[in-house]
């Protein structure tokens, strides 16, 4: 396992053939949780560990359902979402 050390505004590039994925510390919460941000083509599908195994498991297909596109305005970053609670508006 590599281990870095990050401080907020710094990234890391995982590179994957000809695709890139950055991640980028946004933000620090407490001494236990941290907010990253993920920048990928389309193609690359990045889920929470929790969500792959269930998609894993179940061999659930998300691509097969398309999702409404956003309507502009309606959802900045940053919004908060129903369930969010931990989450602390910046």
């Amino acid at each position: 396992m590599l281990m870095l050390r990050r401080v907020i505004g710094e990234e890391i590039i995982i590179t994957v053939g000809k695709e890139k994925i950055v991640v980028k510390l946004v933000d620090t919460i407490g001494t236990n949780h941290a907010r990253l941000g993920f920048t990928a083509s389309k193609n690359v599908r990045i889920d929470r560990k929790e969500i792959h195994d269930a998609i894993q498991e179940t061999g659930f297909n998300p691509e097969a359902f398309p999702v409404a596109p956003i309507v502009p305005g309606v959802l900045r970053m940053g919004d908060r979402l129903p369930g969010e609670l931990m989450r602390r508006k910046v």
